[in-house]
């Protein structure tokens, strides 16, 4: 007797594709049609840049050829509301800061005094200072020496508080206090 091959089996582990939906082509050309719309704008967009800079460069040869090339056109006179800003900024940036910086480190010199933050206000001139002494009394003195200088006045202090480290105590402190930094 002969012997029967067994049936194939017909196992499938791959599903049918199912073919797209309404709604799958309907996002399909939703997103090309916005592709499209992007492009245009982007191409719009570019030309007119593009039309801006050869107005831009017409307009700068014939300023420089008016003016015999090289020259600058002279501006109109500014008016008293246009200077008083320029002027005020203009004072702003000529302080001497060198000189409050040096000041401040002069009155640091003792090796018991170490600033740590400086923090001013060249408008109002105001100063905030923050540092650590070895002792209140050395704080003090530090207040001392900064007033002497001359540019700073009416030096007070804020907080302060004591710290311990490594056994050795130290003095955090805040001041502050008003600059006269002329130009």
């Amino acid at each position: 007797m002969r012997r029967r091959p067994p049936p194939p089996l017909g196992l499938d582990f791959v599903a049918a594709r199912r073919p797209p939906s309404l709604l799958g082509w309907a996002l399909l050309a939703f997103g090309v049609l916005a592709s499209v719309g992007v492009l245009h704008e982007y191409q719009v967009l570019d030309d007119r840049r593009a039309d801006e800079a050869r107005l831009l460069a017409r307009a700068r040869r014939s300023i420089d050829a008016r003016n015999g090339g090289g020259e600058t056109v002279p501006s109109a006179p500014l008016k008293e509301a246009e200077v008083k800003p320029a002027v005020a900024a203009a004072r702003l940036l000529g302080r001497d800061w060198g000189g409050l910086l040096t000041e401040l480190e002069g009155a640091a010199a003792d090796p018991g005094v170490a600033l740590l933050e400086l923090e001013q206000d060249a408008a109002s001139g105001s100063l905030r200072l923050a540092g650590e002494a070895r002792n209140l009394s050395e704080v003090f003195a530090f207040l001392t020496r900064l007033e002497a200088g001359g540019r700073v006045r009416h030096a007070r202090l804020i907080n302060y508080r004591f710290r311990a480290e490594d056994g050795a105590g130290s003095v955090v402190f805040q001041l502050a206090a008003r600059w006269e930094a002329g130009p």
